[in-house]
């Protein structure tokens, strides 16, 4: 008679039950005595009998077999068929597949006999003893045994068996237990190489897909019809250069080549001072001294007007060698470097040690072990002796302030769990309940305490409330939209994955480790974009396998875990992202882990899910309840510098000079364009191959496609990206024989269900709410608010308006305020003085109605001026002529340190003519925007 291994038994996959009965040893075991019965027991009988055993006993069961089942031959204590009478000294257990006798095997059940190298086996002969006076011995009955298959055994189990010895720390304790085990039982052998190649095998397809994702692109067209061609025909002298050096018209050299970059001074990463610094002058030694990107090179050429003829700076075009982007002078002793090394290093080592089966990744409860993982931290503290600008720049992914000081919380956070498990395996024992209970309820305090630091950072240093630290990251150029959503999902996801393996992963060191790496490594890949080295696809790629990679290792090739983990990071997202507050969210899994500590709930894993959707729904409640709102709303902005297309919904006629384009926002996205900010839309340039346009030479007759800047009405909030375009029909009289250009196109050719391509944000942010406007360099908090605007410059005042009605609509202060502890505030008044060439121009008084559900509303005060004949009707006041002190001095605010006057409108209205009023009346905090 021969054994068979669990395959030969069927295992999972075909024969899920198998037969087994206990024979009577007298003497030697006779052919007569391995007939099986015919009729099998039906599973729900089985079951039963089967669920009567605890689970050591059924554990202890199912060892016996496995470890006969796999040994190369039957010997004397096995079955005892060649024996004396009496050389068994107990009894013999029989397996078999149901009805084929030809399989059946006896396994010897002595308290001498040799039942593999499973400790209690062993060294407990009392627990086979208990098993069979449980099982009984009724000679030809048997019953069915479920076998699970080759399993490692729960850590709980065996340490009912075989506990912790005094003197010795856990982690030793577990290594000894669980490879001990690997290396002497070939079952337990075999299910761990098993389990080695599926993760090995995972380890590779994670490796490889990244690079396949990043590869997708949408079909590329030779002609590319929405870049446009940067014009650099036109020869610039330094005296004209030095003459653009203000924030209303700032010009900068590059090696020769003048960038007119007035836009871009309030995006720029850098700040906005840098700019200006040089403004007018050639800036080539301190751009290459930076090492800027690729992207930051081209976007010189994008935003390049011309040539200096007379400069003394190098044509640029020549960067910088791959070492000296490398090596900065910030770090002249290059500490931030070495110790990126040796934790890149160190990371490497425990995904060896991880795919190679050891226990912990290899990590003990040693002072090297605990050094190691401080590393990280010392690592995360050297990011400081760097220069990263305070704001993001829209196109490529790079390190900012609020970036490095959320990733320093979140390496601060594991680094604080590592070392709380680390003392809690080195210094308590395993059977200590109250410590296992008191390690997990610490994680959930080390994530709380996150989740508050991230807050506080975020208040104090985000200007731009419509981004987040992920889901606002640039994509490559031709990356398809239903793929950027997707990454940008799972990007989401990813931040619930690092956070339920920090409170849910025991006391495992190499799970706390792991989730700091994918943390350090998006800052090392951010800082490879930002000198040039890789490029936004190869960030994306790298920042993928690292995420993917952790959470494989971690969890493994246990199915259960996956489908467990994945079901649960869904339901967080479905539920945070209908405004549910995190630090409710949170409370979903504490609430069961509670009640499981305090035994008040079954300990499955199952519980958990229903229990935790049960707490969601009542805060839910409670936070309707208690702080006014039962879903907290968070706008993502869709718009980035790579060009997205967007579809027009509706055409709405404002008056015979204006018309209301909006525009759809995908799903999961709003508007999110700041007051004061605007877009830029691609329209195809009807004037092409045109020499001469509206009686002047045509400059963009090469080009394609133009580019027009519009400022959007609508709040930050909204659904719809509306935009307000100004007409502009062909008409000699007013000197546009050929009419606009880009309004042509969208009024009269783009028709509702067509696409165009727009980017964002662009320009000045001017207001951030709470009362506050940007004045310059300082944050002002206005009491009271005018607002000048001249012809299409009322644009940004209905932006404006339209947010601060929207703070009105909220019945609570918003989470930053909470944070901070601020009240919420609101202006005096906000006074608006719009002047026109004719009353046709002007928009009625509907478009200044405060909304119905507005509470606590800033009171508006709306005045008009015609410079031509004729008078707004169904207004208060209205005059005629040209504008003078005396029609804003009765039109807005008196001049106070705490009044914010902002005016918009063509160059010359803005300089010429309302910065000389101003500033005769008095008024301090002026800003100009055009």
């Amino acid at each position: 008679m021969r054994p068979h291994s669990l395959d030969d038994w069927g295992g999972q996959k075909t024969t899920p039950y198998l037969a087994m009965r206990w024979v009577p040893l007298n003497g030697a075991v006779g052919q007569q005595q391995l007939e099986w019965l015919e009729d099998v027991p039906s599973r729900a009988k089985f079951m039963k009998e089967y669920q009567d055993y605890s689970r050591a006993d059924r554990d202890t069961l199912h060892f016996m077999f496995s470890s006969a089942s796999s040994r190369d031959g039957l010997v004397a204590d096995d079955a005892c068929l060649s024996a004396e009478p009496g050389a068994c000294s107990l009894n013999a257990l029989q397996v078999a597949p149901p009805r084929k006798e030809q399989q059946v095997f006896s396994v010897g059940l002595s308290s001498q006999s040799a039942l593999g190298a499973w400790f209690w086996a062993a060294t407990r002969p009392e627990n086979i003893r208990r098993v069979l006076s449980r099982l009984g011995h009724r000679g030809r009955d048997f019953v069915h045994l479920h076998l699970l298959g080759s399993k490692v055994p729960e850590l709980e189990d065996i340490a009912k068996i075989y506990p912790q010895p005094p003197g010795e720390t856990q982690d030793a304790w577990m290594r000894d237990l669980m490879e001990g085990g690997r290396r002497e039982d070939p079952v337990l052998r075999a299910e761990y190489d098993r389990k080695q190649k599926v993760l090995i095998a995972g380890y590779i397809v994670l490796t490889i897909l990244p690079l396949l994702v990043v590869s997708i692109e949408k079909p590329s067209k030779n002609s590319k019809p929405f870049e446009a061609r940067p014009q650099t025909s036109l020869k610039i002298t330094q005296k004209e250069l030095s003459e653009h050096q203000s924030t209303s018209s700032l010009w900068i050299s590059i090696g020769g080549v003048v960038c007119d970059v007035t836009e871009f001074l309030m995006l720029h990463p850098g700040g906005n001072d840098v700019l200006l610094q040089y403004g007018g002058q050639e800036a080539y030694d301190a751009f290459e001294e930076v090492g800027h990107s690729d992207f930051a090179r081209k976007m010189v050429q994008e935003k390049a007007i011309g040539l200096l003829v007379d400069g003394q700076g190098p044509r640029s075009g020549a960067g910088t060698t791959l070492l000296g982007r490398l090596f900065t002078k910030e770090d002249g002793y290059n500490i931030h470097k070495v110790l990126g090394i040796s934790v890149l290093t160190s990371v490497l080592y425990r995904v060896y040690c991880c795919l190679d089966m050891q226990w912990d990744g290899g990590f003990s409860s040693s002072i090297f072990s605990l050094g190691l993982c401080w590393l990280c931290m010392l690592l995360q503290s050297t990011s400081y002796l760097f220069e990263v600008p305070k704001a993001r720049l829209l196109g490529s992914p790079m390190i900012w302030q609020e970036w490095r000081g959320h990733n320093f919380i979140f390496v601060s956070r594991h680094v604080l769990a590592f070392t709380i498990t680390w003392f809690f395996l080195r210094y308590v024992q395993y059977s200590n309940q109250f410590a296992s209970i008191c390690l997990d309820l610490s994680m959930f305090v080390v994530l709380y305490g996150q989740l508050y630091a991230v807050d506080l950072v975020t208040a104090w240093v985000r200007e731009d409330k419509h981004t987040s630290l992920t889901a606002s990251w640039p994509f490559w150029e031709g990356c398809p939209l239903w793929l950027e959503k997707s990454i940008k999902l799972y990007y989401t996801l990813a931040q619930f994955q690092a956070s339920t393996l920090l409170i849910m992963t025991g006391s495992k060191l190499f799970d706390k480790y792991m989730v700091i790496f994918p943390f350090q490594f998006a800052s090392f890949l951010m800082t490879l974009v930002r000198k040039g080295i890789i490029s936004t696809k190869g960030f994306h790629a790298g920042y993928l396998w690292s995420l993917w990679m952790v959470v494989w290792l971690i969890l493994g090739a246990d199915g259960e875990a996956h489908a467990a983990g994945w079901a649960l990071w869904i339901m967080m997202y479905m539920v945070r992202s209908q405004g549910l507050s995190k630090y409710a969210l949170w409370l979903g899994p504490l609430v069961p882990a509670v009640l499981q500590a305090l035994q008040l709930m079954p300990t499955a894993k199952i519980w958990k899910f229903p229990v935790m959707i049960i707490v969601w729904i009542v805060c839910m409640g409670l936070q309707k309840l208690c702080i006014g709102f039962a879903m907290e709303v968070r706008a993502r902005r869709f718009l980035e510098a790579r060009q997205k297309p967007m579809k027009l919904l509706a055409k709405e006629k404002v008056n015979d000079t204006f018309l209301l384009l909006k525009f759809e926002v995908p799903a999961g996205y709003t508007a999110g364009i700041n007051p004061g900010q605007h877009v830029k839309v691609y329209v195809p340039n009807i004037s092409q191959n045109v020499a001469e346009w509206n009686k002047s030479l045509n400059l963009e007759e090469p080009v394609e496609v133009l580019s027009r800047s519009y400022t959007p009405v609508s709040a930050t909030v909204s659904p719809t990206m509306d935009l307000m375009v100004r007409y502009y029909p062909k008409d000699s009289d007013r000197g546009f024989p050929d009419g606009g250009r880009g309004s042509t196109y969208l009024v009269d050719q783009l028709a509702v269900g067509s696409k165009i391509m727009m980017t964002g944000p662009h320009g000045h942010q001017l207001y951030y709410g709470q009362r506050r406007f940007l004045v310059e360099k300082s944050m002002v908090s206005a009491r009271a608010c005018g607002a000048l605007a001249g012809g299409s410059g009322i644009t940004p005042v209905l932006s404006t308006l339209r947010d601060i009605w929207q703070e009105g609509r909220r019945d609570i202060r918003d989470r930053d305020q909470r944070i901070l502890g601020e009240k919420a505030l609101r202006m005096e008044e906000f006074a608006v003085l719009h002047v026109t060439r004719s009353p046709k121009e002007a928009l009625s008084p509907e478009w200044y109605a405060v909304p119905q559900d507005t509470q606590d509303v800033t009171p508006i005060r709306v005045s008009h001026v015609v410079t031509g004949s004729g008078k707004v009707e169904g207004v208060s006041q209205c005059w005629t002529g040209k504008l003078t002190e005396e029609m804003v001095q009765k039109s807005l605010p008196a001049p106070a340190d705490d009044v914010v006057i902002f005016v918009c409108g063509p160059q010359g209205f803005n300089e010429s003519l309302c910065r000389p009023i101003l500033q005769k009346l008095g008024y301090k905090n002026v800003v100009m925007l055009q």
